[in-house]
């Protein structure tokens, strides 16, 4: 089960650690022992056409991340996606999946509001976390959510899974005002953070 947290906007490039956590403390300071393989099987939505959405580890392999290039919501409509990745990572080890972050650039008048409902599971085993939540205007500063577990569940080890990840973000108000899915200025959208053992 998954708690949902508001964040302040963070330094570009960085995992983000929880203190009010102790178990996601711990698993930041897990080694990595990359590399992490990231395939975009299929991404289908209004959020996401074809050749917008990618994939890629970061440099440490603490983390990967999702950017979406054209999930930008105007007032009065909504758009929605579905992604599904496939994760491979070095035999001999397993992963858990700590905490989710969901980074969005807002540029919301008086008057208006944006929502961002996400999901996210792993085919074959038991993990799954989701965020609702929803900021109003005026803002235009970056506006971060962030799912962490109340336990860690680790994927069993030397096999491949496929990450699903559904986003709807919706915009209310006056049609200039504006919503989109990414950090405009790091161009990341979600970032899944890791810790790592040996099998």
């Amino acid at each position: 089960m998954f708690k949902v947290r508001m964040m302040a906007a963070v330094a570009a490039g960085v995992l983000l650690l929880v203190p009010m956590a102790p178990s996601a403390a711990q698993a930041a300071a897990a080694a990595a022992p990359g590399p992490i393989t990231l395939q975009v099987m299929s991404a289908f939505g209004s959020g996401c056409p074809a050749g917008t959405t990618d994939a890629v580890p970061t440099a440490d392999n603490q983390a990967f991340n999702l950017a979406y290039s054209a999930f930008r919501v105007y007032g009065g409509d909504y758009k929605s996606c579905r992604v599904i990745v496939r994760i491979a990572v070095p035999a001999g080890w397993t992963y858990a999946v700590y905490s989710v972050i969901n980074r969005v650039t807002p540029d919301l008048a008086s008057g208006s509001a944006a929502r961002l409902q996400m999901n996210a599971w792993f085919t074959g085993y038991p993990w799954t976390a989701s965020s609702d939540t929803s900021t109003s205007g005026p803002r235009t500063s970056l506006w971060t959510t962030m799912s962490t577990p109340d336990s860690l569940v680790y994927a069993p080890c030397n096999q491949s899974y496929d990450l699903s990840v559904n986003d709807t973000l919706r915009v209310t108000g006056s049609t200039t005002s504006s919503a989109e899915l990414i950090d405009t200025d790091v161009r990341v959208s979600t970032i899944f953070n890791l810790t790592w053992k040996q099998c």
